[in-house]
Order: C-alpha cells, then sequence, then structure tokens
C-alpha cells in the first residue's frame, strides 16, 4: 500500500468519526464556549514532512516523516479570536534517494526547535447555534535554530560547521506559520483538537543546500567529502557551479498534530458556560 493510499484511507476514516459524532458533540456544545478572558494550556503530538531540495512534493511513496512536540499557552481575546504562543521541537529528514537526482546523493535530518506567537481566529461566534463544530484558522511569527546533520561512514556529522556550499549561513531563521484546526472531543476541563500548519523558513539551508557545487579544492576533507557525494556512488563529482539545489523556494515543514487542551476554568467562566448551555 502505498504512502498516498494510506493518507486518503486514514482521512476517509478521520472524516467519518467526525461526521458520526455530530449528534454527540451537539449535546455537549455548551463545553465549547470559552468566556473572553480565558486562559489555556495545550500539548500537541504529530507527524512531520520537510519540504525542500532533498525531497519531490508530489512523492507520496516516499514520505520521510518525523514527529513533533509542542507545548502552547494562548488566551482568549474575544468570542472569535485567541492569542496564542507556542515553543516546538520537531525532527525532519530529507534525502535524494528514489528521486530523479539520487545519484547526487545527499541527505540530512534536523531535531530543531522552534517558537512563534499569533493569533487564532474561529470561523463563527462559539455561541452560534447553527454550528456545532467551529474550526479555526492561525497565522503568526517567530524564530527556529537549524541544526542540520548527516550520516558518513556510520558517524553522525553536523552540516551547518562545515560550509559545504563555501558559505555561512544564520542557523536562527525567521518563520511564518499559518494553518487550520478543529475540535474533536470535549468536556468541562479537557479539548482535543486536530490542527494542520505549514511553517515557511525564511531560509532556504534547513537542509544545508540552495545554490551551486563550490570550488572544493581549499575545502577541508570532510567538508569537501560531503560537499559531493558523488565519489560514494562510485560517480563523477560535479563541476565547480553546477546546480546543487533551488535557491528560488525557501524550505518549510509541515505538522499534523492531535493537541490536548487544558481549560483554565474560573467561577466566571462555568457561569458563561452555563449560561449559554441553557
Amino acid at each position: 500500500m502505498t504512502g498516498l493510499m494510506r493518507f486518503l484511507i486514514l482521512s476517509f476514516v478521520f472524516a467519518a468519526w467526525i461526521f458520526t459524532s455530530a449528534e454527540l458533540l451537539a449535546q455537549r456544545s455548551e463545553y465549547w464556549r470559552e468566556k473572553p478572558g480565558t486562559w489555556l494550556l495545550n500539548v500537541g503530538l504529530g507527524a512531520t514532512r520537510y519540504v525542500g531540495d532533498l525531497n519531490e512534493r508530489s512523492d507520496f511513496a516516499h514520505l520521510r516523516l518525523g514527529t513533533a512536540l509542542d507545548v502552547a499557552a494562548a488566551f482568549r481575546y474575544s468570542p472569535q479570536l485567541t492569542l496564542r504562543a507556542e515553543a516546538q521541537l520537531y525532527f525532519i529528514r530529507g534525502s535524494q534517494e528514489s528521486t530523479h537526482l539520487a545519484y547526487n546523493n545527499l541527505s540530512f535530518r534536523s531535531l530543531n526547535p522552534d517558537v512563534w506567537a499569533g493569533i487564532q481566529w474561529d470561523f463563527w461566534r462559539d455561541d452560534n447555534r447553527n454550528h456545532v463544530i467551529i474550526p479555526y484558522v492561525l497565522a503568526g511569527l517567530g524564530l527556529t535554530y537549524l541544526t542540520p546533520k548527516t550520516i558518513y561512514k556510520g558517524q553522525t556529522v553536523s552540516l551547518a560547521p562545515l560550509h559545504t556550499e563555501g558559505v555561512t549561513y544564520t542557523r536562527l531563521p525567521l518563520i511564518i506559520r499559518y494553518g487550520l484546526g478543529v475540535p474533536i472531543a470535549a468536556n468541562e476541563r479537557f479539548k482535543w483538537h486536530f490542527e494542520g500548519t505549514y511553517t515557511h523558513v525564511l531560509s532556504d539551508y534547513v537542509d544545508d543546500v540552495s545554490t551551486v557545487y563550490p570550488d572544493r579544492t581549499g575545502m577541508q576533507p570532510l567538508a569537501a567529502a560531503l560537499s559531493d557525494r558523488r565519489l560514494e556512488l562510485g560517480q563523477t563529482p560535479n563541476a565547480v557551479g553546477a546546480i546543487r539545489g533551488n535557491s528560488n523556494r525557501r524550505d518549510g515543514y509541515v505538522v499534523l498534530s492531535l493537541r490536548l487542551i487544558f481549560v483554565i476554568i474560573t467561577p466566571s467562566q462555568r457561569n458563561y458556560r452555563r449560561m449559554f448551555g441553557g
């Protein structure tokens, strides 16, 4: 079964579960309501997919998934607007193996932290009786720290200090995050959300690959070996100036996560729910 088929089947099962649960959610819809001024704490666990020069975006057979864990704090500012700040640790990986550039033999893996702050906007007010489930969009700005590594002769090697393209790049770039979420279950203190986000990194060096192959004659041996890895496949090295990556398109990563939200209940928050819950 291909990765695409697995994704489609899981998406269908998830959608069916959402719609067959609508009656239960309608009976407990007062639990979605949060009084403006409410604080929420949450944690998320999800799957990641890197988007960049070392993968092919339409190759669902080789997703090369990673994992992400994050914690967040949110503040309900108005009936539809929530302010949110988050810290995340995410693992991503990519490889030219099984792609049309497999002969270049480049690969990376990275365990990176990121932080961001922004807004979350509900599609409808929480007292709207016509919508049991209220999806939301989110967007914000932040920072991530890049730690690209690779496996060479059985050892893990950090790539950024080697300057494999002959340049020094920032390892602390800005990020832009945006996404979509939907609540799937709730009780008085806890809520479960399913959320998908894309993080656009304002750097093309998430994977240590961006422009062209440099002149390797002045490099230290390890840097030269990891700048062009065709020799490991018994092939002739690339010429100086040959294309190594696509600098016109920045890197990024997708995260699909399941989130547990803890609602900090106050007497006014409880009364607010009872008032609208009927």
